[in-house]
């Protein structure tokens, strides 16, 4: 009996190690293959459908014209390479990426060319609560990420949104509650009146970003029009030349949301490229003042009482940089 134990035992090890070794992932996947749960499946709504809580998707190298629709299932990593790509295909009229589960990770993809008939796709579109993006690429889009108004937690970091936006009402990314961080991410080119970034966030921090129009035809680089806490600090800040909207960033226009309103601008490079200058900020009525310091200014910018602890520039000459829409140099991981 002691030695049918020891079999059993043995046995019953050797069926748990053999588990494991079948729910790890390969090394490296095949062009267009994804893994889930063990095996491979050759498309992202069928891995949607197999990923189990807390449970992993991996997606290896390809060009994929396919979307899915992940609900149900919480606290799932998706991660892909450095060449996976979603490319043209939205599902459920809404997007590549529709997410109604919560605590979700999304890493290492590129998006593009996604659009839906009413205007209003999006690469990642979040009905859940808490994303996170990293080391994604959202371009040519009419949204690059929305999320509603439940959406929790949202961190963007090292990535980049470059011509998103579709006819003033779709942007590089448009998140209408929760929290909002960003780090070290682009927002590039925003197109057709679309901002670079559109925040009904309650918090919006956004920190060693780049957020410039380049030549879109972009409207705000910075949208926060219900207020909230806004504090925009160490980033490179840049309005091109054919912009359609004077003012580079809003607070609170549309009035009010939350009890705490701050706007808070800090150590940034902020450069309008506009011909004739541009507004700063438009205000809301009833919104405290902005809190702007310790900020480089290049360009002519109107009507508004600038803070003596901010530092001028009529031009981009004056600092040796190149004409626009060229970025200057500028490492959002230095600061």
């Amino acid at each position: 009996m002691r030695n049918l134990s020891k079999i059993v035992g043995i046995v019953g090890y050797l069926m748990v190690a053999a588990t494991a070794q079948a729910l790890q992932a390969p090394s490296e996947l095949g062009e267009g293959e994804i893994w889930v749960n063990g095996r491979i499946v050759f498309s992202l709504q069928e891995a949607f459908e197999e990923v189990t809580t807390a449970g992993i998707i991996r997606i290896g190298p390809g060009i994929y014209k396919q979307g899915g629709i992940l609900q149900n299932k919480d606290r799932v990593l998706i991660s892909g390479t450095d060449s996976t790509v979603f490319d043209g295909v939205a599902v459920g009229g809404k997007g590549a990426f529709v997410i109604a589960s919560d605590d979700i990770t999304i890493e290492n993809i590129t998006c593009r060319n996604i659009a839906v008939p009413d205007q209003n796709g999006a690469c990642v579109r979040f009905e859940g609560t808490n994303l996170t993006l990293r080391n994604v690429t959202f371009t040519d889009n009419e949204n690059g990420m929305h999320a509603g108004t439940k959406s929790g937690k949202i961190l963007i970091e090292d990535s980049v949104f470059e011509r998103n936006g579709k006819i003033g009402r779709s942007h590089g990314i448009y998140v209408n509650g929760g929290q909002l961080t960003i780090r070290r991410s682009k927002f590039l080119s925003s197109k057709d009146e679309g901002h670079e970034i559109k925040s009904r966030a309650e918090r919006t921090i956004i920190e060693n970003c780049i957020v410039a129009s380049l030549e879109g035809n972009d409207s705000r680089l910075i949208d926060a029009p219900n207020g909230g806490v806004v504090v925009i600090r160490d980033s490179l800040l840049v309005e091109g030349p054919n912009t359609v909207n004077w003012q580079l960033f809003s607070f609170g226009p549309e009035g009010a949301k939350y009890e705490t309103n701050i706007f808070r601008l800090e150590k940034n490079i902020i450069v309008t490229d506009r011909e004739g200058g541009s507004e700063l900020i438009l205000v809301g009525e009833g919104m405290p003042a902005p809190i702007v310091r310790n900020n480089i200014v290049v360009g002519n910018f109107k009507n508004y009482d600038w803070p003596i602890n901010n530092f001028f520039y009529e031009s981009r000459s004056e600092l040796n940089w190149p004409e626009a829409p060229t970025l200057p140099e500028w490492d959002m991981k230095a600061k």
